[in-house]
C-alpha cells in the first residue's frame, strides 16, 4: 500500500478501533457523562532538551465523576500548530506510545485525535491518566494551545470537553520554568543556540517603558500631516446647532460621511459663517524638493474669527481625508483649534489585510474595521477569503465552496464539511463556519467605496487549497452520483493518480493544487468571472491576488498529468518549475479580464530568491507582498529584489505578542515580540538599517545580515516599485473581536503613522546623534498622545485595544511606575487584589508584600495583565517576577508587510 493510500485508510481503521467497549458499544449518555466529567489539563514540560527538533507535553485526564470512565471506544481530537511525534510521522494507522497507554492520530493540518490504547485502562472516580509524548519545535505561549477539544465515538454525537470550552484556557499549565518559557537552548557541534528572552519582570519593563512624560498629547492629529500650525489661543465649537455642511456634488459623498460623524447638518446654499465648506482646488505638497501633490492631497483652514472651516481638495479622495483629520482634530466639546493643514500621504498604497479563512470574521466586524482605516487614511483593504480551514466566498453556481468549505464540523471524510480546525468545535459554530453571501461582499465593497478604499480579495493558490479541493471533490462526488461525469470533472483541483508525499507548514497533506490539469484553469476562471461581476458597478475589481505562498516541496511530484506535462517539450523540465507555469496561466486568465495581479513573496519566486521573469507575466502591474524577512535566514533582502526585477512589493508581520511572555497571545515564528513602539521606528526607506536582533534576541550587526562585502542587502534601484505599507491580521488564534481588538491596537496607529508620514529622523540617518534623539523625541509625542487622547477615543469608538501591564520598581523605598504610553493610570493591591486604588507620585512602598499591578484602559473600565512586585525589607530594593494572574485575550496580527512594486 502506498503513503497516500495509507492515509485514506486511516479513518475507516479508526472507526473499526473504537466501537467495542468491553464488548458493548458506548452509549450518548456514556460519552455525555465523559464529557462533564473528563477534566483535561495540558502542560509543556520542556523546550529545550532536544534543542529546538521537538519538545515534551503532558496530557493529564482526570475523572472528576462518581463513575468510572471506560477506556476503550473513544477519541478525543484537538488542535495544536505543532505536529505530534514529528519522528514518527506520517502514521497512517496513528502512533502508539511506547507505554502503550495512548494512540496519536494526525488528520490533517493542526488537528489530531488521541485514543486509549492497550495499557489505557478504565479510569475510577477520581482516577487519573497521564499521556507524555513529544511535539515539534518549541511551545512557550498558552495561546498556542486551542479549546474545545471534544469526544466522539462512532454513531453517537460529538461532545465538547466541558473543561476545554471557551476561551479561558485556564486548563493549560503554566509556563513558569526556563525550560517551559525558552523555546531553545543548545550547543552542537555544527552550532550554538540560546533563547535569550525571558519573561518581563516589572524591573524589566520599567526599563522597556521608559518614554518622557510630556503632560499631554503633542500630536493634533494622527498620522502627522506634513505641514501643520495650531493656534490653541482661539477655537471653534461645533457642538452649536447653528453649524453647517457645504460640498459642490463632487464632494457631496465626502460631505455626507463627515455630517454623519459630527451631527452637523448639509445646506444647499453656501453660509457666511458657521460653515465646513468643501472646495474643488489644487493643492500642492513638497517635501525635501519631492512633490506629494496627486489626488489624496487636501488642505484644511480652520478660521475662528469668521467660524469658517475650510476643506480644499483636487479629487474626492483630498477631500475625504481633510474632513478625517477634521474629525481628530476635535477635542473636548467638539473644540478645533485655529489651525492650517497641507497634507498629503508618502505612500500611495496603505494597506491592512484582514484573514477570514482561518476563523470568520461576520461582515459588521469587517464593516468596523473598515471604518478605522478610513478614520485613519489607509485606502487598500486585502481581504485574504481563502486558505486551507476556509473558504469565505459564495460563488454562485460552486455551492460546494461555501457549504462544505465554509463550514466546519465532526465529518472526517470532510464531504459535509471541514474538521474542526483551530479548535471549532464539533459543531458548525460561528467564527469557525461562515461566509459572505455575494450581496454581503457587495456591501463590504459599497461601505469601502464610500471611504476611498481599495478592496483586493485574495483565492490563496495553488498551496493553502485544502478548503477548494475537499469543497471540490465533494461537488465531483455528488455530481457523479447523478451520473453528470462531464460536470462532475469540470472544476477537478487534483489528480487521481498522484501519490506524492509533502507536508505544508501548517502540517496539510493534501493542500496543494494540481497546476497540470485543465480542470484547475477552468476553476480559476469561474473564480475571477464571479469576483470581476461582484465588483462590477460597485468598485471595479482592479487587482486579484492569488497568495502562492508556501507550496510544500514535493508537491505533484510523482503526478500523472504533470508526468505528461513536462514530457510534452514546453519549456520547463522539473516538477520544481510547475509553479512558475501556474502563475503564468493566472497571468494570462486574468489579464483577459483586465486585471493587475499579486502575490505573497515566494509566490513570485523560484526556490531560493530569485523572481520569475517579469516579461513572462502578461499583467500590468504584479504585486509581490514580501514577509519572509528574518534578518538572520538571509533573505531580507527580497523586498529589494522584488523591486528591482519590476514587482512592486512589501515587508513585516504583527501576529506576534507584544512581549516575550507566555500569558501575551502571539505566534513568534519571526521575532519573539513586535510592541508598538518597534513598529512606530521601521523605517520603510531604510530597510536594512532596521535590523536589530535575531530571533534569538542576540544583537546582529550589519555585517550579520550584509555580509563582510555587503553583497547580500542589494541595492533598491526602482524606489519607485516600493508603493507603501500594508498591516496584518491574521486569524490563527483570533476566535472573538475582543482578541482580534488586542492584537490590532494600538500598533495599528504606529502602522498608519508610518504610512502615511515621513518623519525627518528618518530621512537623517547619517548623522547617527541626531537621528537617534529625532526618533525619540518623535517617539515621545506620539506615544503621549496615544496615552492621553487618542486611546480615549479608541474606547469611545468600542475598540478593546490592549492595555498594557505597568513596569515598576522600588527607589529609595519609594514604588515607581511606569507604562509606555503616559497618560494612563496604574493601580496597585496590597490584599491579592480585593482592593484597588491608585499608585500615586513619590508614593511610599509597603513592607514586606506583594503588590499587585494593573494599568487601567484610558476611559476606565478594562485592565491590563496583573503583575506582582515583591517588596523585601523596608526601604529595601526588590526582586521581581511577572506572575500573571489575569490573561486579557489578545489574537494573532499579522504586522505589516511593506509593499515594494
Amino acid at each position: 500500500m502506498d503513503r497516500k493510500a495509507a492515509l485514506n485508510s486511516k479513518l475507516i481503521i479508526f472507526l473499526v478501533s473504537v466501537t467495542i467497549v468491553s464488548g458493548q458499544a458506548l452509549t450518548q449518555e456514556t460519552l455525555d457523562y465523559m464529557a462533564k466529567h473528563l477534566a483535561v489539563h495540558y502542560e509543556v514540560v520542556d523546550n529545550i532538551g532536544d534543542s529546538l527538533k521537538s519538545f515534551s507535553a503532558r496530557i493529564t485526564l482526570t475523572n472528576t465523576g462518581s463513575r468510572p470512565i471506560p477506556g476503550q471506544g473513544w477519541a478525543i481530537y484537538f488542535n495544536q500548530l505543532n505536529l505530534v511525534e514529528p519522528y514518527h510521522h506520517p502514521y497512517p494507522d496513528g502512533y502508539v506510545l511506547p507505554d502503550q497507554s495512548a494512540r496519536f492520530r494526525h488528520l490533517q493540518g493542526g488537528v489530531f485525535s488521541l485514543e486509549p490504547a492497550s495499557a489505557f485502562g478504565d479510569i475510577p472516580s477520581g482516577g487519573t491518566k497521564t499521556i507524555n509524548f513529544f511535539s515539534e519545535n518549541a511551545s512557550v505561549s498558552r495561546t498556542d494551545s486551542y479549546p474545545n477539544w471534544y469526544l466522539a465515538a462512532p454513531g453517537l454525537e460529538p461532545r465538547v470537553l466541558v473543561s476545554t470550552a471557551g476561551e479561558a484556557l485556564d486548563w493549560v499549565g503554566d509556563f513558569d520554568t526556563e525550560n517551559k518559557w525558552k523555546r531553545y537552548d543548545f550547543v552542537t557541534e555544527e552550532a550554538e543556540g540560546h533563547d535569550r528572552y525571558d519573561p518581563y519582570t516589572p524591573i524589566t519593563r520599567y526599563e522597556v517603558n521608559k518614554v518622557k512624560d510630556l503632560g499631554g498629547p503633542k500630536k493634533h492629529v494622527i498620522p502627522t500631516p506634513v505641514e501643520i500650525t495650531v493656534n490653541e489661543d482661539k477655537f471653534v465649537r461645533l457642538d452649536t446647532r447653528d453649524w453647517a455642511i457645504f460640498a459642490p456634488d463632487m464632494f457631496a459623498n465626502e460631505a455626507r460621511i463627515l455630517s454623519q460623524h459630527l451631527g452637523v447638518t448639509l445646506t444647499g446654499r453656501k453660509p457666511h459663517s458657521h460653515a465646513i465648506v468643501f472646495k474643488k482646488g489644487d493643492v500642492r505638497v513638497e517635501v525635501e524638493g519631492k512633490q506629494l501633490s496627486g489626488p489624496e492631497a487636501y488642505s484644511l483652514t480652520v478660521d475662528p474669527a469668521k467660524e469658517i472651516i475650510e476643506i480644499r481638495a483636487s479629487q474626492p479622495q483630498g477631500a475625504f481625508y481633510g474632513a478625517m483629520t477634521l474629525l481628530n482634530m476635535r477635542g473636548e466639546n467638539d473644540t478645533v483649534y485655529e489651525a492650517t493643514v497641507v497634507d498629503a500621504p508618502r505612500f500611495p498604497y496603505r494597506g491592512m489585510m484582514l484573514d477570514v479563512a482561518r476563523n470568520f470574521h461576520p461582515v459588521e466586524d469587517v464593516l468596523r474595521l473598515l471604518d478605522l482605516m478610513a478614520r485613519y487614511k489607509l485606502n487598500t483593504f486585502h481581504f485574504h477569503l481563502t486558505d486551507d480551514e476556509g473558504w469565505r466566498m459564495q460563488i454562485l453556481g460552486l455551492d460546494e465552496l461555501t457549504q462544505v468549505g465554509g463550514r466546519r464540523c465532526h465529518d472526517l471524510t470532510e464531504q459535509e464539511c471541514l474538521i474542526p480546525f483551530l479548535g471549532s468545535g464539533p459543531t458548525p459554530t460561528p467564527r469557525g463556519s461562515g461566509f459572505y453571501t455575494v450581496e454581503d461582499y457587495r456591501q463590504i465593497l459599497r461601505y469601502a467605496a464610500d471611504r476611498h478604499i481599495q478592496v483586493i480579495p485574495e483565492v490563496d493558490m495553488p498551496g493553502h487549497g485544502h478548503a477548494a479541493i475537499k469543497a471540490m471533490e465533494a461537488r465531483r462526488k455528488r455530481l457523479l452520483a447523478a451520473r453528470n461525469q462531464s460536470e462532475a470533472n469540470r472544476f477537478v483541483l487534483v489528480d487521481d493518480n498522484d501519490p506524492s508525499w509533502y507536508k505544508s507548514i501548517q502540517l496539510f497533506t493534501d493542500n496543494a493544487v494540481n497546476p497540470c490539469l485543465d480542470s484547475t484553469y477552468n476553476f480559476v476562471t469561474a473564480i475571477v468571472r464571479s469576483l470581476v461581476e461582484a465588483h462590477r458597478d460597485v468598485m471595479p475589481l482592479q487587482i486579484f491576488h492569488f497568495g502562492g505562498d508556501e507550496v510544500a516541496k514535493g508537491a505533484w511530484e510523482n503526478s500523472t498529468v504533470c508526468d505528461e506535462l513536462l514530457r510534452t517539450g514546453f519549456d520547463f523540465r522539473d516538477y520544481k518549475d510547475l509553479k512558475e507555469f501556474f502563475v503564468r496561466q493566472v497571468s494570462n486568465i486574468t489579464q483577459q479580464f483586465g486585471l493587475d495581479l499579486a502575490a505573497w513573496e515566494d509566490g513570485v519566486m523560484k526556490s531560493g530568491s530569485d523572481p520569475y521573469s517579469r516579461s513572462r507575466l502578461q499583467n500590468g502591474n504584479v504585486y509581490a507582498y514580501a514577509w519572509d524577512n528574518v534578518w538572520e535566514w538571509g533573505v531580507a533582502n527580497r523586498a529589494h529584489k522584488l523591486a528591482n526585477a519590476g514587482f512592486k512589493s512589501t515587508h513585516m508581520y504583527f501576529d506576534h505578542p507584544y512581549e516575550p511572555d507566555p500569558e501575551e497571545r502571539g505566534l513568534y515564528w519571526a521575532p519573539r515580540f513586535t510592541h508598538t513602539r518597534k513598529a512606530f521606528g521601521f523605517m520603510p526607506s531604510a530597510l536594512y538599517a532596521n535590523a536589530d536582533v535575531a530571533r534569538s534576541g542576540d544583537p546582529l550587526t550589519h555585517e550579520d545580515i550584509c555580509g563582510d562585502d555587503g553583497d547580500e542587502c542589494v541595492e533598491l534601484k526602482k524606489p519607485e516599485n516600493i508603493v507603501g505599507i500594508q498591516g496584518h491580521l491574521w486569524s490563527e488564534v483570533i476566535r472573538t473581536r475582543q482578541q482580534a481588538d488586542y492584537m490590532l491596537f494600538p500598533r495599528f496607529l504606529a502602522l498608519v503613522e508610518r504610512a502615511w508620514h515621513e518623519p525627518i529622523w528618518e530621512r537623517n540617518r547619517a548623522d547617527n546623534v541626531t537621528h537617534l534623539r529625532g526618533r525619540e523625541r518623535d517617539w515621545a509625542e506620539f506615544a503621549n498622545t496615544l496615552g492621553y487622547r487618542e486611546l480615549a477615543r479608541l474606547d469611545e469608538i468600542g475598540v478593546e485595544y490592549r492595555v498594557p501591564p505597568p513596569g515598576a520598581k522600588i527607589s529609595d523605598g519609594r514604588l515607581l511606575t511606569n507604562v509606555p504610553f503616559p497618560g494612563l493610570h496604574v493601580e496597585y493591591s496590597i490584599d491579592s487584589g480585593h482592593t484597588w486604588c491608585d499608585v500615586t507620585h513619590n508614593m511610599a512602598a509597603p513592607a514586606d508584600t506583594n503588590i499587585l499591578l494593573r494599568t487601567r484602559s484610558a476611559s476606565g473600565g478594562r485592565y491590563s495583565r496583573v503583575v506582582s512586585l515583591k517588596v523585601m525589607g523596608v526601604n529595601s530594593g526588590v526582586s521581581s517576577e511577572v506572575t500573571s494572574l489575569v490573561i486579557i485575550v489578545s489574537f494573532i496580527v499579522t504586522v505589516f508587510e511593506l509593499v515594494q512594486m
